[in-house]
């Protein structure tokens, strides 16, 4: 479950994911440079969404060859968005920004709206991934084979 290419994949972005924030908030990087957050928002949305997306294959929500897109395009979307909803609201709560900021409210949809950009990135990963050599299969997923059996 594991050694699985998705989740390889999700945990190199997530080892990404920490260095670019250590580092942004070693050396000032959010600060010094206006895109660095945008940087960071979309690869935490990626990450978030293959998350989520491999969990869903995993317990099988994603299955339909007909359905799976649609479904798939959703769950990666709303899960970025929500964990980057939560994230700005921990940040808020911790009081790591404050609402008194003039950009206060643009930062924030601007954060959302990368970390929905990260999403949609992570959906086209997923459906990139699918394979079937016979056109006629019903199921698919595309983290397995068309038997069934984990692809490595």
């Amino acid at each position: 479950m594991f050694k699985q290419k998705p989740f390889i994949f999700s945990f190199l972005i997530l080892l990404v994911l920490i260095a670019l924030h250590y580092f942004g908030s070693y050396y000032s990087l959010y600060w010094k440079f206006g895109w660095f957050d945008s940087v960071v928002h979309i690869f935490s949305g990626l990450w978030a969404a293959l998350l989520i997306l491999w969990l869903c294959s995993i317990l099988q929500q994603i299955n339909s060859l007909k359905e799976y897109k649609a479904k798939a395009f959703l769950v990666a979307f709303v899960s970025a968005v929500l964990i980057g909803i939560i994230w700005e609201l921990v940040e808020n709560f911790y009081q790591v920004t404050y609402t008194s900021f003039d950009g206060y409210y643009l930062d924030t949809a601007m954060d959302i709206l990368n970390d929905g950009l990260g999403g949609v990135l992570a959906f086209l990963y997923f459906i990139r991934r699918r394979r079937c050599e016979d056109k006629s299969c019903e199921i698919l997923h595309p983290f397995y084979n068309q038997t069934g059996l984990i692809k490595y």
